[in-house]
């Protein structure tokens, strides 16, 4: 299961009362994307947690894909969010805190811990192929892209 599946609409509740429609919790569900992305009744929701959401929308819904946003660039864009808070030196607990702050998301933070492991993993298997491979700078690449979200 994807890390994105499990990143979550914070105040859930709240933003279904004020929305007047259903979606899921998932922040990445298709139904849920689709409302962030048409941005039908928005207005109806208080300022401080428009401005999230809009911030959410510009951050990682902006793309010219034709099937947007079900095209992929959002989860790839967050990903990227969660390994940059990571190579700013924030552990899991913090990252779901700057989440919340920044877009009114949450997770749970053994879900981040588990994600950023596989992503280590993931980037020392790379590194590991670009050395048979012979390409020692591949290979450094790499062993830096690792070595700064292992610290």
């Amino acid at each position: 299961m994807a890390i994105t599946d499990k990143i979550y609409v914070k105040n859930h509740r709240q933003l279904v009362s004020q929305l007047e429609t259903s979606f899921p919790k998932s922040a990445f569900s298709g139904a849920t994307l689709d409302i962030l992305f048409q941005g039908e009744g928005l207005a109806k929701l208080d300022d401080a947690t428009q401005d999230r959401v809009l911030d959410f929308a510009e951050d990682f819904l902006d793309c010219d894909c034709e099937s947007n946003p079900h095209c992929g660039c959002p989860q790839r864009k967050f990903v990227r969010y969660l390994l940059e808070l990571r190579e700013q030196g924030l552990g899991p607990d913090a990252i779901v805190d700057v989440m919340g702050e920044e877009y009114m998301l949450y997770a749970y933070p053994g879900d981040i811990l588990s994600f950023l492991d596989g992503s280590i993993r993931t980037l020392e298997a790379a590194e590991n192929l670009a050395d048979v491979d012979d390409n020692p700078e591949k290979a450094q690449e790499l062993r830096e892209l690792r070595e700064n979200l292992a610290r």
